[in-house]
């Protein structure tokens, strides 16, 4: 066993440790078996994964996600130790201080009484009894024979000598700092922007606590916890993840129509913007990465901002490119097997319709099937378009031939690729192009043939574009040139 201030207890990425968690009662502390993610940081800082931690998430559409906790823990506390096995051999009597492996975790204890079959019946904390068998009992090490693994960091320092001809000499020291600041000091509110799957572009409270490199933040979340809930959920961030909280606007007139705005849902914010005005002070908030709709009270919104040249820009303040943009006409889209793109048509399916220029396919609006007109058309009610007057929103006859089924969502917490081909986000509507180079910050410029333009956009704006196919959906295709609406 190493002597306090050693590294011969230094961890590398694949280590079994154990991790040292205090419980709600804090009384009893538990050593959870975890995996190291990765080397310690020189400021001792270590990423881990548990073994029998679980945390349990709900993404928008319902479904739940299990997946072991990770954590980034401080090894310089001394609160981490190799992994003691159990002694298969080894027996214990009664009175004997022991640890045994109970809830996830092992725990001190005392044993009260020997049973039959190798079992054994124990005290955790004074109050639990708790019956396990030999293999769950191992012998009680107190924390200070698991001393730090780790000196403090050192502060590299170099030395300069000079000598004149007087054989004066002159020592220098130069000692290695940093000179750039710190853009979140510990403590430090911010919001961190997630791109799990079923949880694309929200936003979460959290504060700053700690950092690996430039790159790397630790931040402790305020709404999300651990699975057992007994402490905030702690994750390392991207830097480029990360900002400051934006600041508080007031909002006391009501939202207008396709006011773009941060809603708050599942212990986050959500970027969507208002699709219905309600009564009540409600209000129908459309969220296009996911294709759906949600009602939120007054209270619930915020206007959506962008940090932008380190300034802070409200949605409904930013300069807009075209107040009106244009409106492209409807496109047919043919198949070599004829009118095959939709069958089963009912009222209420969520549907895109498609629009080009020229006959050139630009950009799919999502809108709701009202009902049957004749053969062929279908009454439908754009979710983003709006009437001429602004005073609803945009109901029209539409070919079965100009419209598809709404994607299946494909959510892609990775980056796009040079070539990718992607719908982008922009005018209320899907917009087909391609990424011509990808940029830092999960940030693209996007090609799209039908302007000839390149158009940088966030990551949370894009999605993988797909083609309805007689009836079959097909994605991932990268391309080198342009293509046409004849699909």
């Amino acid at each position: 066993m190493s002597t306090h201030g050693s590294c011969n207890h230094d961890f590398k990425k694949g280590d079994e440790i154990e991790v040292l968690r205090k419980t709600d009662d804090g009384d009893v502390p538990v050593w959870f078996p975890a995996t190291a993610m990765n080397s310690p940081s020189p400021e001792g800082t270590l990423h881990v994964k548990f073994t029998t931690l679980y945390m349990e998430r709900y993404s928008k559409d319902g479904r739940r996600k299990r997946k072991k906790i990770r954590d980034y823990v401080n090894v310089i506390d001394g609160v981490r130790r190799p992994v003691t096995q159990a002694e298969p051999h080894r027996s214990f009597a009664v009175g004997e201080e022991v640890e045994t492996f109970h809830e996830n975790g092992w725990r001190r204890g005392e044993v009260k009484e020997v049973l039959e079959n190798s079992m054994y019946k124990v005290v955790i904390g004074g109050a639990v009894e708790v019956v396990v068998e030999k293999s769950r009992v191992r012998v009680y090490r107190d924390r200070s024979s698991f001393p730090s693994t780790l000196d403090p960091p050192q502060e590299k320092s170099s030395h300069l000598v000079l000598q004149s001809n007087k054989r004066t000499k002159l020592r220098i020291v130069c000692k290695s700092r940093s000179l750039r600041p710190d853009p979140f000091p510990n403590g430090t509110p911010v919001e961190v922007r997630s791109y799990e799957e079923g949880y694309q572009g929200s936003w979460y409270a959290a504060m700053v606590v700690g950092s690996i490199d430039e790159t790397k933040i630790l931040v402790q979340y305020e709404t999300l916890k651990t699975d057992d809930e007994m402490q905030p959920l702690v994750e390392m961030a991207d830097a480029s993840n990360v900002r400051p909280l934006p600041p508080t606007i007031h909002r006391m007139d009501r939202f207008k129509m396709h006011e773009e705005v941060d809603a708050w849902y599942n212990d986050g914010w959500w970027v969507g913007h208002v699709s219905k005005i309600l009564g009540g002070l409600k209000y129908a908030v459309y969220f296009w990465i996911t294709n759906e709709e949600y009602e939120f009270l007054h209270s619930e919104l915020r206007p959506h901002q962008e940090l932008i040249n380190e300034k802070w820009v409200a949605s409904f303040l930013r300069p807009k490119l075209l107040e009106k943009p244009p409106r492209p006409e409807k496109v047919k889209l043919q198949t070599g097997g004829g009118r095959t793109l939709m069958v089963g048509l009912l009222r209420g399916l969520k549907v895109e319709i498609a629009h080009g220029e020229n006959g050139f396919l630009t950009t799919w609006y999502p809108a709701v099937i009202l009902g049957p007109v004749n053969k062929g058309k279908y009454l439908v009610e754009y979710r983003t378009l709006k009437t001429t007057d602004n005073n609803g929103l945009l109901k029209e006859e539409v070919d079965v031939m100009s419209m598809r089924p709404c994607p299946p969502i494909i959510q892609s917490p990775n980056q796009f690729q040079v070539n990718d081909r992607v719908d982008a986000w922009d005018f209320n509507g899907w917009q087909t192009g391609q990424v011509f180079k990808t940029m830092k910050e999960f940030k693209y410029a996007v090609y799209f043939w039908a302007t000839k333009s390149v158009v940088e956009y966030r990551h949370d704006y894009l999605r993988l574009h797909q083609d309805f196919i007689d009836g079959v959906w097909n994605h991932g295709v990268k391309e080198d040139g342009c293509f046409s609406c004849n699909i």
